[in-house]
């Protein structure tokens, strides 16, 4: 009875985490889908479907295109259908003669070069819906500057044993200048144990300083591990050394193209990383982490939540781009071996490739859950 009572105690959050988990998930693979749709009209290619959500429709209705736009149960994923696809893998139906449909809007009877941009169209929408989210915050919010001053430094710490002292201000890292506290903060972060050339202002003077930042290895409240570099230095508290900076929509968006440059280069960093054993298969999360994470930021307001779905749709984009098979990077390494040897890839190899593909895809799903299971 007490288990009936707790859980019932619990629904209000669970609903919560619920819906914020499955506008997460909508408005990022709606955006992907959507590049494929928008790049195949243009290339002249027919939709036969654009679904969001997987499994039993719940409500659908067809375009005078003849497309038929459908919501579906499980919130979970959702797929565009061409013409002349067999499945959603994107294989071509068996029914289809190359020789004879040559201006219709199937899929597969258009040149290479369309596949190709169609393809693409779902991951750059990813990168797009970034920039649009992190542009639309900076425009709408500013951006909190707070400036690249020393405010404290904790004792027996890289920064203390180096001689930086509070009140210096730094200039620039490894060459690099530094205009606020954040993005000293950002180059420490992501640089642990690796030797900073640091020059600051000190009394007047120009001094430089050479540190190697401490590995800190933890976890974080939902039990993932992460390593992040530090030196041990706190901002100027003082908020005559804060300041708001504003946007218009030209720096907003050039501000929001940067974020999505600089978080994707993080990625791609530490997926490189990963592959060379230099990173811990800890830092990955799985469905049931994205569920953690969205439901707590959810509770900070809708800022914090717009930017989560910026961060999972770069996350999108970058792993839609791998070259594995059923992927679309997959069917871009298809499409590329087309344009590089004047002819498709053998029908057969590309059947094997789709099944080990997929192989490796419900492999990587099975492997983060237990991941994110083992955390809870």
């Amino acid at each position: 009875m007490g288990f009936i009572q707790d859980l019932f105690s619990y629904l209000p959050i669970l609903a919560q985490y619920f819906l914020a988990f499955s506008f997460l998930i909508t408005v990022v693979v709606f955006f992907h889908e959507l590049g494929h749709y928008l790049i195949a009209r243009f290339c002249g290619i027919g939709v036969e479907t654009f679904s969001i959500g997987m499994g039993k429709q719940l409500w659908g209705r067809h375009d005078k295109s003849g497309t038929l736009w459908r919501v579906a149960l499980l919130p979970i994923g959702g797929y565009v259908k061409f013409y002349g696809d067999a499945d959603l893998t994107g294989k071509k139906s068996p029914n289809l003669d190359l020789r004879e449909d040559k201006d219709d809007k199937n899929f597969h009877t258009k040149s290479v070069w369309k596949k190709i941009a169609t393809t693409a169209g779902g991951p750059i929408f990813n990168f797009l819906l970034a920039i649009i989210i992190f542009a639309g915050i900076f425009i709408y919010r500013g951006e909190s500057i707070v400036q690249p001053f020393i405010g404290e430094v904790l004792e027996n710490s890289p920064a203390h044993n180096f001689g930086l002292k509070k009140g210096d201000e730094i200039i620039s890292i490894n060459g690099q200048d530094i205009f606020s506290f954040n993005e000293l903060r950002s180059f420490v972060i992501e640089n642990p144990e690796k030797e900073l050339t640091i020059n600051i202002i000190r009394d007047g003077s120009t001094i430089t300083v050479s540190l190697f930042p401490e590995l800190i290895v933890d976890k974080d409240r939902f039990g993932t591990e992460y390593k992040i570099g530090r030196i041990g230095v706190m901002a100027m508290q003082d908020p005559s050394y804060h300041s708001v900076r504003d946007h218009n929509i030209i720096s907003g968006f050039y501000r929001g193209i940067e974020e999505t440059f600089n978080l994707s280069g993080k990625i791609l960093s530490y997926l490189k990383n990963l592959f060379l054993g230099r990173e811990s298969i800890n830092q990955i999360g799985g469905p049931i982490k994205i569920v953690q994470i969205t439901g707590e930021i959810s509770n900070y307001g809708i800022i914090p939540l717009l930017s989560l779905v910026a961060a999972i749709s770069i996350n999108l984009g970058i792993m839609n781009l791998l070259p594995i098979p059923v992927l679309d990077g997959g069917h871009l390494l298809y499409y590329s071996i087309e344009v590089l040897f004047g002819k498709p890839l053998n029908p057969k190899a590309q059947e094997i490739g789709m099944q080990i593909g997929m192989t490796i895809l419900i492999a990587l799903m099975l492997f983060v859950t237990f991941l994110d299971i083992s955390r809870l």
